[in-house]
């Protein structure tokens, strides 16, 4: 019982944090990710899945700890509908994007967009320059449901904020997974 109130706790709070200048929920726009074999993935590609979408920063120790957690997120929620899916934004991503896959090993696809992909993706305001990590919660319906950029509370509340928004939408697209499972 006191989970289920803390999951419902932190998915209202979510709601109350989520900032302004994030519309949510959104229709998630076609922007395609760029992978260092010249292959693109699309996020819509994903359609009736949960997805977690995060754009990062490949020399931000936050956004490592972040990659990591969806590694184990993929491997503990995938067989229950979820995808991870990362794309890195610096500046020379094309070229860093490799070296960083080498070194943490992710469970799931990475790639990397420029600026202008970011924007559009996140529906980031002119002008304004978010903090990484930022992460989209995409439901199967190709929603953008939330969103939060790295300098917002949600984002201290470690793994138990993500994966308590990733029950919550996979519970809604009818996945029978309890509360803190793992498979």
């Amino acid at each position: 019982m006191l989970r289920r109130f803390l999951l419902v706790f932190i998915l209202l709070g979510c709601f109350w944090l989520n900032p302004v200048w994030a519309k949510t929920p959104r229709p998630l726009a076609e922007v395609p990710i760029h992978t260092t074999t010249g292959q693109k993935i699309s996020l819509k590609e994903y359609h009736a899945k949960v997805v977690l979408f995060v754009v990062f920063s490949t020399s931000c120790g936050d956004c490592v700890q972040t990659i990591q957690l969806m590694s184990k997120m993929q491997q503990d929620y995938g067989p229950f509908g979820f995808q991870a899916v990362a794309a890195a934004g610096d500046d020379n991503a094309k070229f860093q994007v490799a070296l960083f896959m080498d070194r943490y090993r992710p469970s799931f696809p990475i790639g990397y967009l420029d600026q202008e992909e970011i924007i559009k993706l996140c529906d980031v305001p002119k002008g304004m320059r978010p903090f990484v990590p930022i992460a989209l919660f995409i439901d199967q319906k190709n929603m953008v449901r939330f969103q939060y950029y790295g300098d917002n509370a949600f984002f201290k509340q470690e793994d138990h904020g993500m994966r308590s928004l990733v029950e919550g939408l996979l519970r809604e697209a009818g996945a029978k997974i309890r509360f803190g499972e793992k498979k």
